[in-house]
């Protein structure tokens, strides 16, 4: 088997009229994601490791390794689950805008086999965070309706 060594990076944002620390205290509890994340149905932490159960693809483990509210941000490495990945290391974040809104960005960067391969899971990845941040921007606004 090759080694993994193709190196891919995804970022997908979205922006939000409401507060970054708003948004923050809906999502910035990693095990919270199942609350907003459609891809999600269930997560827990266990220590600094996050369960994630996706909706119809297994469970997958990622370990938090900083998490600061005051900032709003977390980073956390992928160890293991149904996507095959040499590894990655993500972050999700919530900044405030100059008109007093947020934007939220989730990015991750991680290695593949291949161009093919590191195509296909960067669009299977970002795809998976876009709908998290338009679920969870569709939330918030219901939240202030």
């Amino acid at each position: 088997m090759k080694p993994m060594s193709v190196p891919m990076t995804v970022e997908e944002t979205i922006l939000s009229p409401t507060p970054a620390g708003e948004i923050w205290e809906l999502c910035g509890a990693p095990a919270s994601i199942a609350d907003w994340s459609p891809s999600v149905g269930k997560s827990w932490m266990d220590g600094d490791v996050r369960y994630v159960e996706l909706t119809g693809a297994g469970q997958a483990r990622d370990r938090i390794t900083q998490h600061d509210d005051a900032e709003h941000y977390y980073t956390y490495d992928y160890l293991d689950g149904p996507l095959v990945l040499g590894s990655m290391s993500a972050r999700f974040a919530v900044q405030s805008t100059v008109d007093g809104g947020s934007k939220i960005v989730w990015s991750a960067q991680f290695t593949a086999v291949d161009d093919a391969q590191g195509a296909a899971l960067a669009q299977a990845v970002g795809g998976l965070y876009q709908a998290g941040l338009n679920s969870l921007t569709a939330l918030v606004a219901a939240s202030h309706s």
